[in-house]
């Protein structure tokens, strides 16, 4: 009966104490905490911290936030990322305050999260000055995934840290353990003997999870994000994502493309940054560690070439030809890192390249006008590292040639003819031919085997003031300095040269024209003519019978006057002059009348 009576009880007692050992084991409490926890920093550097939350197991959780507190004279927040965060959806993205000291955030996931070491997100500090920093949650909130929404934090990890100036001691820091305590187990005393069949498969399926290894970590470089390509930065950074089961990690710098770091942690992060890293090639492991041990290591291989190529010289070879305007440039160095990729030649203002790639260590330059000039060489290796040298030169001219005649004046429509002679056979003159505020333009003769040339101008040339100068070049480009300038007027043409044709036809009408006048004037005077002869005729037979008649009177008269008794010698001086002017009247009519048949004759 006893027994019976204590069977009874047991039963009693185990039905009150399962359920509470139960739940006690489900809904163990989560934990908000930064990691690492402790450190030591140099001043005017920057460390990195993760924001991290255990979930406590159970059901899981799938929202938290929280506010963080800093003092920000002795630290400050240069950036926050949630790049790899457990969390996808944000009510209040990470965000920080200099001023105040303080960083909040807000977010959740769709899923559960039951691992315990999830980032939320990271925070890089800035250290101002020596002592100690505290980095503390002042707030938070950590929601159960029970479908109620059930704040299941049970406390806080908070950070110290100690802040040393640049040239104080090292300290190494403590390397910490992100993994929050689990939850105390439950004993096999507390435990009840008998289990459901589901609950040994979730123990097999858990136990055969805990037995798997972190998988091989995926490997980035901000800083060098091209493995196979040569970078002058000498402060190499690598990036990975953070897995929620990670505990630890092992990491190293090496020159072995296989080295795998030695099972021992360097604690928990999302990046690492080498400085003044050596040249050469470069292989980042790392490996990450979870409960179950180490897993494999992963490589990130980086070029490194922060040193530019050697010094160098340049030399000039014009083949014993001070003349010879295509002269070789010889020069080369060497890159003992990542090796020269290039060449950039500035000869006087213009540019070339050249691929190193192929380079025999010599360039022909190209036809340079004599005087001197200047050639700069700048070596780049493959990481953009650049080494320059300079070098001036002179390249002589040839002898120039002679002008041996010119004309002063031409017309417009003469042809604009100038001869010379030169050194050189069969080469070419450039003849110039300028007229003020325009260009000049350029003509070409050629020498013969004498070396003398000449030149005619196919155009006629313009009125204006004309300046003219010769140069001489060769077949390969060779030049020699221009002449002095000749001065050449041209002037316009006479009147005559510029008319002549037309003024001789004007000239022949008008001579035809006067010669048509005259022939009329004439036929009319002849005609006149013989009418004055007509009526000169009539004068003078008229005039005859006039006087025949009056001395015939006058005759009649002496005749009577002397037959008269008592004429007076007075009267007889009349009748003596009254004779005389007749005869002297009929004289000079006549005379007159002789006279005007003598014009018209």
């Amino acid at each position: 009966m006893k027994q019976i009576i204590s069977a009874i009880l047991g039963m009693l007692v185990s039905s009150m104490i399962l359920p509470f050992f139960t739940f006690q084991a489900n809904a163990a409490g989560s934990t908000l905490f930064v990691s690492p926890k402790t450190g030591t920093y140099k001043v005017g550097k920057t460390f990195t911290l993760s924001v991290m939350v255990n979930s406590g197991g159970g059901v899981g959780i799938n929202a938290a936030e929280g506010v963080i507190k800093y003092d920000p004279k002795t630290i400050i927040v240069t950036k926050t990322s949630n790049t790899n965060s457990i969390f996808e959806l944000w009510t209040t993205k990470p965000a920080y305050n200099n001023t105040k000291g303080e960083i909040t955030f807000g977010g959740g996931a769709p899923d559960a999260y039951k691992g315990t070491a999830g980032t939320v997100f990271t925070v890089t500090f800035s250290a101002l000055k020596a002592g100690s920093a505290d980095v503390t949650f002042a707030s938070g909130l950590v929601l159960a995934a029970d479908g109620k929404g059930t704040n299941n934090l049970s406390g806080f990890g908070n950070g110290k840290y100690a802040l040393e100036e640049e040239n104080a001691p090292k300290e190494e820091p403590k390397k910490e353990d992100p993994k929050k305590e689990e939850p105390k187990p439950v004993t096999p005393a507390e435990t009840p003997k008998k289990e459901d069949a589901t609950k040994k498969d979730d123990s097999k399926k858990e136990t055969t999870t805990k037995m798997i290894l972190p998988p091989t970590p995926k490997i980035v470089s901000p800083s060098h994000s091209d493995e196979d390509k040569w970078y002058s930065n000498s402060n190499p950074e690598f990036t990975w994502k953070l897995l929620s089961d990670v505990i630890g990690l092992s990491y190293a710098i090496t020159a072995s493309s296989t080295y795998s770091p030695p099972e021992k942690s360097d604690g928990i992060g999302e990046n690492k940054k080498y400085e003044n890293t050596k040249d050469g090639a470069w292989y980042f492991h790392l490996r990450y560690q979870n409960k179950n041990g180490w897993g494999q290591a992963g490589h990130r291989k980086v070029l490194v070439d922060s040193t530019p190529p050697s010094p160098f010289t340049i030399t000039i070879d014009n083949g014993n030809d001070e003349t010879n305007p295509t002269p070789v440039a010889k020069f080369r160095t060497q890159d003992a890192a990542s090796g020269v990729e290039t060449y950039r030649l500035m000869i006087d203002n213009n540019p070339q390249e050249l691929r190193a790639d192929g380079y025999n260590g010599q360039f022909t330059l190209p036809v340079l006008l004599p005087g001197e000039h200047s050639i700069n060489i700048t070596a780049i290796d493959r990481a953009g590292n650049a080494a320059s040298t300079s070098l001036k030169f002179f390249v002589e001219p040839l002898k120039s040639p002679v002008i041996t005649e010119i004309p002063k004046v031409i017309t417009k429509k003469e042809t604009f003819v100038i001869r010379g002679t030169s050194y050189y056979p069969d080469v070419k003159i450039k003849v110039y031919i300028g007229i003020e505020n325009k260009p000049p333009q350029e003509f070409e003769a050629k020498t013969d085997t004498d070396g003398n040339w000449s030149y005619f101008h196919n155009r006629n040339l313009e009125k204006g003031n004309y300046e003219v100068w010769v140069k001489l070049v060769d077949s390969r480009g060779a030049e020699s300095k221009p002449t002095g300038k000749h001065y050449l007027t041209v002037i316009a043409p006479a009147i005559l040269d510029l008319y002549g044709l037309y003024i001789i036809l004007a000239l022949a009408l008008i001579i035809l024209l006067l010669v048509a006048v005259i022939i009329l004037q004439r036929m009319k005077f002849k005609h006149e003519i013989a009418r004055i002869r007509v009526e000169t005729r009539e004068v003078k037979e008229n005039m005859n019978k006039v006087f025949a008649a009056l001395k015939e009177e006058v005759d009649e008269l002496i005749e009577y006057a002397d037959k008269k008794p008592g004429v007076t010698e007075s009267e007889k001086r009349v009748r003596d002059k009254l004779k005389e002017a007749l005869d002297i009247s009929e004289e000079f009519i006549s005379k007159e009348v002789e006279d005007i048949e003598k014009e018209i004759a």
